[in-house]
């Protein structure tokens, strides 16, 4: 998969593990840092665990603000989603009382209205682009027909996360330059041709970047 990115262009920033979260989801995009336009979100002590990481993000894309926040990771729930929020068209989906003041803030500078919701990761549950959303979550499909999102509703599961029974398809994917990527073959996802439609209505390619099952790595953030 880090082949596929590289030869469509890209050059991967793999995040270091931070340890005081569940083994399963250390390194992951969607729960250790959180960007919402020109700003990345990260917490005062992964930016010290991993400096060299925001040296190259620095190098890489000087227009990127890095905002260090005191909010801390730990390793149960609710303690692990201080970052896992979802921008949906005008709003931003997350679980009020887990998530970090500084995205709270971050989120009303570029004028979105808070939706509280109870699944505590919305970013690695789900797709987002265009004002509409791609999930497998019925919390999350209930919040978007409120706020009068549509949404493709896919079946859950099919989606590796180990040790746990599944992973989600938000942590599956990143959207870049058109495309709809997937850490795997969305083909074999069950729900693939609801897959294949959402892109279409978006305008976006999907691809795979391998033949693998989708796998939940945390999703892709792209600079």
């Amino acid at each position: 998969m880090e082949r596929s990115l590289r030869i469509l262009g890209y050059e991967p920033i793999f995040l270091p593990p931070l340890t005081s979260l569940p083994e399963a989801i250390r390194s992951h995009p969607d729960t250790l840092v959180f960007k919402l336009g020109g700003t990345l979100i990260c917490s005062a002590d992964y930016c010290e665990l991993a400096p060299y990481v925001f040296s190259d993000i620095r190098e890489i894309s000087p227009h990127i603000n890095i905002k260090v926040t005191s909010a801390e990771l730990g390793g149960a729930f609710p303690q692990d989603c201080a970052f896992n929020a979802l921008p949906l068209g005008g709003h931003l989906l997350c679980r009020k009382s887990s998530i970090s003041e500084s995205v709270v803030e971050l989120a009303a500078e570029y004028g979105l209205e808070i939706v509280n919701v109870k699944q505590g990761y919305p970013a690695c549950s789900a797709i987002s682009y265009g004002g509409r959303i791609i999930t497998s979550d019925e919390g999350l499909v209930s919040a978007a027909k409120r706020i009068g999102a549509e949404t493709y509703k896919i079946e859950p599961g099919h989606i590796s996360l180990p040790p746990y029974e599944y992973g989600f398809i938000g942590g599956a994917s990143g959207i870049a330059d058109g495309k709809l990527l997937f850490f795997g073959d969305y083909r074999a996802h069950p729900s693939a041709n609801i897959i294949e439609q959402a892109a279409r209505e978006l305008s976006l390619v999907p691809h795979s970047l391998s033949d693998e099952p989708l796998t939940d790595l945390g999703g892709m953030i792209f600079l």
